[in-house]
């Protein structure tokens, strides 16, 4: 069956629930903005906003973000940006931190939080005080999840595969490189600060090395060292691989 896209006036209020976010991310403590990014400001440039369509029952589409209402899932395209090395981001947007991301994505993530919004995410009133903060981040724990196409073999016979966001990250202990194991994300928010919402102005969707500015943050045991998070080489396919991010609350 065919279902017929309709545009709803549902961007106003994605805009009104982003400023009511922002009115009270106001009163948090002084956080340092990240450094200017030459030529990648899009938040003083002018954001285009999208319309919100339904897609089918339940399920609502802006610009290439798909909103899974009965799930609470975020979905949306993204591709491989490093396949070996240091990382301090699991997801950036693609003109963002790209020389460290495991991931890279053409989303905004101004768009990313009217999604979360929509959804009744609620980032944190207590964001950490600065990059690499021993103080472990709060916010609403979530679920990264990858979809890919893995192609092995002579004869390149190809699979569809579903993996958490972990699996590709390598973590360095005594020494050795061993898998993280699953690691503790949670959805803080970003958040705003003169009148820059830093996740936009920076780029910053998912953090591995603890950030303010994130849209998604690493509560876990190591997520304040710079050092010790790589990519799992081997097992992440050849950067430039399309893949597929779906982020939900954590089961």
């Amino acid at each position: 069956m065919k279902y017929v896209k309709r545009t709803r006036p549902l961007l106003a209020i994605g805009f009104l629930i982003l400023l009511t976010s922002s009115l009270s991310f106001a009163q948090r403590p002084p956080v340092q903005p990240p450094p200017p990014m030459v030529g990648e400001d899009l938040w003083r440039q002018g954001l285009k906003p999208l319309a919100i369509e339904k897609i089918s029952p339940g399920v609502f589409g802006l610009g290439d973000i798909r909103i899974h209402k009965k799930t609470k899932s975020v979905i949306f395209p993204a591709q491989v940006n490093m396949d070996k090395g240091l990382l301090e981001y699991l997801l950036v947007r693609s003109s963002g931190k790209v020389h460290e991301s495991l991931l890279r994505t053409n989303i905004d993530p101004y768009n990313l939080q009217i999604a979360f919004l929509l959804l009744g995410f609620e980032g944190t009133d207590q964001p950490i005080p600065d990059q690499g903060a021993s103080v472990k981040p709060k916010g609403e724990p979530v679920e990264i999840l990858i979809d890919f196409v893995k192609k092995e073999g002579a004869a390149s016979t190809a699979t569809n595969q579903k993996i958490r966001a972990e699996e590709w990250v390598a973590k360095k202990t005594n020494g050795n490189l061993k898998d993280s194991g699953i690691l503790d994300w949670v959805y803080t928010g970003s958040m705003v600060m003169q009148g820059q919402f830093l996740a936009q102005s920076g780029g910053s969707i998912v953090a591995i090395y603890r950030d303010p500015g994130a849209l998604i943050d690493n509560a876990s045991t190591g997520g304040d060292d710079d050092e010790i998070w790589f990519v799992k080489e081997g097992a992440v396919p050849p950067a430039g691989t399309s893949v597929t991010v779906t982020i939900r609350p954590r089961k």
